[in-house]
């Protein structure tokens, strides 16, 4: 079972958590085989709508981040303490509402 959040301080404009109930390290293949096709719907749903140039992904214990790359978003730098964050989060949960549809 997993649950896709958009995290309280995004990387950058797109940023989705997939929180599983296991440590990934822990999960057996049909696990993964699942997980990798929710990430694979999520970043078909994010390419249609968001077009990123690319995506960075980070495993951490049981959560999975996605987080889209456009060229010069400065490696998801903050200036001062301001981020700039193209994308507002109600957009990126409507995009989390799109792939659970597809689930």
């Amino acid at each position: 079972m997993v649950s896709i959040e958009v995290p309280d301080t995004p990387f950058n404009g797109g940023h989705l958590v997939i929180k599983a109930d296991r440590p990934v390290f822990d999960m057996e293949e049909k696990e993964i085989v699942a997980l990798k096709r929710i990430l694979d719907k999520l970043i078909a749903v994010e390419k249609r709508k968001l077009k990123p140039e690319g995506f960075n992904i980070y495993f951490s214990n049981s959560d999975v981040h996605l987080v889209p790359r456009w060229c010069g978003d400065i490696n998801v730098a903050f200036f001062g303490d301001i981020k700039v964050i193209p994308v507002s989060k109600e957009y990126v949960e409507e995009i989390i509402r799109d792939v659970e549809e597809l689930l």
